[in-house]
This record gives C-alpha cells, structure tokens and sequence, in this order.
C-alpha cells in the first residue's frame, strides 16, 4: 500500500512539474477578437503575399494595354561583287532604311486586355479565399483558448479545494484517525484531475502554437471574450434558401470557378482571332538602288494563313470551356451542400443548448460541489459519494465549455461556407 501510495506522489509531482513551468515561462497577452483580427490583416504573411500578387496582375493589365514596339532595319552599301566598299554610304554609295509596325487584328490586343483583367480578378478571388479560410482558423482558435481556459480555471480551482482535503487526511493517516486506504483514494482522485488538466493544457497549447502561426507572434494569449461578442450568434433573421443561393454566387471558391469559366471563354475568342493574320504597316527609303534616288515608299505584309490556321488551339480553347463548366458547377454544389449541413449542425446544437441554461447549471453545480466538500470533510457523506460528485463535476465542467465551442465554431462554419459576415454585433 505505501508502494501505491509514493507512486501515485510522484505521478501527481510529475503532473505539476509540468503544468507550472509552463505558466511561469511565458507570458500572456490579453486580447479581443477584434484585436486578434486587426493583428492578422497585417501581419500574416500568406496574406501579405497575395496582396503583392493582386498588385502584380494589375501591372499585367498595363502590359497588356500597350502596343507592339515597330521594328527598325538599315542596309548600308558594300559596294558589288566586282568591287567591294565596304560602309558605302556617302555621295555614290547606298543606304536604305525601313521601318515595321505590328497591327494586331480581329481585336486581339482587347482580348489580350480582358484575360489580363480577368486574372486580376482571379488574384482577388484567392486573396478573399484565403482570407475566409484562415480567419476560420483564427477565430476558432480564439475560441478553443477561451474556453479551454474557462475549464482550467475551473479544474484549478477544485484541485485547490482537493488538495487542502487531502492535506487533511495525510495529516489524520499519520495520526491513525482515517483509513490509509481513504487516503489513497484521494490522491488517485487528485492524480486523475491532475492528468485531466495536463491534457486539457496540451489541447490549449496546440490552439496557442495555431495563433501564433496565424499572427507570427511568440506570444501566449489570454481571449477575453465578452457576452455581447456571443450575442449575434443566432439563427434568427436567417433564411437558409438566400445562404444556398448566395453561397452559389458569391464564395471566394465558386467565384475562382466561374473567373476560370470566364477565363476558357475569353481565350476561345482569343484563339479564333489568332487565326486572322495580323497586319505589317511600314515604310521604306531608299537612297540610290531603286529606279529613282532617294525613293520612299509604303509597306504592308500580311502572313498567309495556308497551313496553320490555329485549328488544334482553337478546338482545345472549346473543349476547355466546357470543361470549366462542369467544374463550376461542381463547385457551386460543394458550396450549397456545405452551407446546409452548417446550418443543420447549428439546428442541432441550439435544440440542445435551447433546452436548459448551461451558464445556470453550471452555477448550480458549483454551488452543489462546495457544499459537497464542507459535508464531506465533517463525515456527512461517505468517500465514494464524495469521489462520485468531484469526477462528475470535472467532467461537467469540461463537457459544458466543450459544447459552449462546438456551438460558437459552428456558426463561424457557417460564415466560412457562405462566404459572408453573418454574425456581426
């Protein structure tokens, strides 16, 4: 029995060692999820880097918008095969000089433009996708903290109120006045709140080290999450048919498709018009080897389209179309089917959470677990009444704030799946 007994000491030594240097190491940071949020927008990395990609599309756009620079050509006199002299360009020598402009034709230089704005719009799209994508993770990690650290207040506290009964009891064993065995049953319970506490401190940890990543920080954080920031997350005043429809429309996600669908479209044109020859306007001087001196006269050129009319492109261009179709439509109904069983898991949370007052019960049940300790520690109750009550107020404390999580991150799914700010104060 004394062997048990130094074992679970030392487990429950263990347990402490290595909750407390992790408190004492690091400080925390107090924050709101409106500060946490303003952090993000300016210093995540991933989204800094989008924002130069957008900037890089439009530079794009001007290129496009420019035209083909004209070519320039010289030819300088050497002379004849009968006698060469070389650089011939003075009073009997000759010079000739031209000068090529590109005309493209069918418009393709307006095409060229429209798929370069299409891409900006395409870069905008992933910076709004990756802006919905990560600020789930941001605010769920939020949460996750708050409420992890709401039941570790509470497990702290009961180990306090535990450990001052145990207190007790080593003292009584020593004297002979209570079962050794008693004792033993406590430190087993306190070991197991102990390992309760180490394990929920790891979840938090793993929430912590997620907004670090998010923020690029090394700093802890303490949420503060106030009721009015709960208030706004309700089902009233939501139609679940507008969230389908305008999820359909209007996500980050399916408007990257339907730029695709847009994008195939655009260069189908493009690749019909590519197969109309462009046109080279220019004009020529020539100084001595014409039929008269210093004659000057017009260019144009135009290739023949005889082999190569662009058929392979053009067919592909079609082709690809409706392929971005297919995909568009794909995507609209992984949006709509997200939207819905976000929805429905927020029904099914709120027939739960609707039924009692969890805060209230929460009350009760810290009222209930106190008075449980004073008539235990005067013998009105027996040990295992006592055991019975603090695992189910642990356990209790810990399912309440798990739910109270699982109801709030799922209306952020919500905002997530449609695309939009559904639940602002």
């Amino acid at each position: 029995m004394r062997t048990i007994r130094m074992l679970l000491l030392a487990a429950c030594g263990t347990c402490l060692g290595f909750i407390q240097p992790t408190q004492a190491q690091n400080s925390v940071q107090t924050v709101t999820l409106q500060s946490v949020e303003d952090s993000f927008l300016v210093k995540n990395y991933l989204l800094l880097a989008q924002r130069y990609q957008i900037d890089a599309s439009k530079a794009l756009v001007r290129q496009a918008k420019m035209w083909s620079n004209p070519s320039f050509s010289t030819v300088l006199g050497f002379g004849s095969t009968d006698k060469l002299k070389p650089f011939n360009v003075g009073s009997g020598g000759e010079t000739q000089y031209n000068i090529d402009q590109l005309i493209q034709t069918a418009g393709k230089r307006n095409k060229a433009i429209q798929l370069a704005a299409t891409a900006t719009k395409m870069s905008e799209a992933n910076f709004d996708e990756l802006i919905r994508t990560l600020r789930l993770q941001l605010r769920e990690n939020v949460y996750n903290i708050y409420y992890q650290q709401q039941t570790e207040k509470v497990l702290k506290e009961q180990l306090g109120n535990l450990q001052t009964i145990v207190d007790a009891y080593v003292t009584a064993d020593k004297k002979g006045s209570v079962a050794h065995a008693d004792l033993v049953r406590l430190q087993a319970l306190q070991v197991g709140i102990e390992n309760d506490f180490a394990d929920l401190k790891q979840q938090e940890l793993e929430s912590q080290k997620n907004l670090q990543q998010l923020l690029h920080s090394q700093d802890f954080y303490a949420a503060d999450i106030k009721p009015a920031d709960l208030a706004p997350y309700t089902l009233d005043k939501i139609q679940l048919p507008q969230l389908l429809e305008a999820a359909s429309k209007n996500r980050a996600d399916v408007r990257m498709a339907d730029l695709q669908y847009q994008t195939a479209q655009l260069n189908y044109r493009l690749q019909k018009s590519l197969a109309v020859p462009d046109l080279h306007v220019g004009a020529t001087y020539d100084k001595q080897g014409s039929y008269v001196n210093n004659f000057v006269g017009l260019t144009l050129g135009i290739d023949l389209p005889v082999w190569n009319r662009n058929q392979g492109n053009i067919h592909a261009a079609k082709l690809q179309i409706s392929s971005e179709q297919q995909l568009l439509m794909q995507q609209q109904s992984v949006a709509q089917t997200e939207v819905l069983n976000a929805y429905q898991r927020i029904v099914a949370l709120e027939k739960r959470y609707k039924g009692f007052d969890l805060h209230q019960f929460q009350g009760e049940f810290d009222t209930l677990i106190a008075e449980v300790s004073k008539n235990f520690s005067k013998g009105n109750i027996s040990l295992l009444q006592f055991i019975d009550y603090f695992n189910s107020y642990s356990d209790n404390a810990k399912n309440i704030n798990k739910f109270l999580s699982n109801r709030v991150n799922a209306y952020e799914e919500l905002n997530y799946a449609t695309g939009q700010e559904l639940f602002k104060n």
